[in-house]
């Protein structure tokens, strides 16, 4: 079974299947890695198929509410002995899709950071002002459309004139297409996967700590 499999039976909302697809791959590999593998690819087609008209938005809303549940009885959460050097923030910019931001949320915090979850937000002022007012160090910033990536470059600009110590991750559908974008928008790295993103927090800890 692959991830076009589970693709399939999550448009078709075929939740035995999703079910099955899931214990077979959990007999082999774990929880984290069934969330890169397949969730995530899983979502990125479906919404490239739904701006295609191949799918309604209806199926991509109950794809994402089942890969919501999955994603959350693989991460509930446990305790942890907090790793922070740092404080982090992160954010869906525009775009009320967040369950990107849900699982890469989810994933930090179980890797044993915390941080705080700003929702979405559409403008960049309020962004720069929350992270000042709470002295983020790491911003992680989601987004689904191409327009909103862009407006990172505002937010980037700003926040590294007011302290260059502040790190900007970015990760979302448009980085994923253009493996540049993160540069041209002056962030600081682009998180493809939930575990590539746990090994960039894990790489800015332990500077200047």
């Amino acid at each position: 079974m692959n991830w076009e499999a589970f693709e399939k039976a999550l448009i078709s909302y075929d939740k035995l299947e999703v079910n099955k697809i899931l214990q077979h791959f959990l007999a082999e590999k774990n929880g984290i890695d069934f969330i890169d593998e397949y969730i995530v690819k899983s979502l990125t087609s479906i919404g490239e198929k739904w701006e295609r008209g191949e799918v309604a938005l209806s199926q991509i809303y109950m794809s994402s509410r089942l890969c919501e549940e999955i994603a959350s009885s693989i991460l509930e959460e446990k305790n942890f002995t907090i790793k922070n050097a740092k404080p982090i923030a992160i954010v869906t910019l525009e775009e009320y899709h967040t369950l990107g931001k849900k699982i890469v949320s989810a994933v930090v915090r179980s890797s044993g950071f915390d941080l705080i979850d700003y929702g979405s937000i559409s403008g960049p002022e309020e962004i720069i002002k929350r992270v000042t007012d709470d002295s983020i160090k790491i911003l992680m910033i989601s987004v689904l459309m191409y327009p909103s990536a862009l407006k990172i470059k505002k937010i980037s600009q700003m926040l590294h004139e007011k302290d260059p110590s502040i790190k900007i991750l970015v990760g979302g559908a448009p980085f994923l297409m253009d493996s540049t974008l993160w540069e041209e928008v002056g962030a600081d790295k682009m998180g493809k996967s939930a575990a590539d993103n746990i090994a960039i927090i894990e790489q800015w800890m332990k500077e200047d700590s």
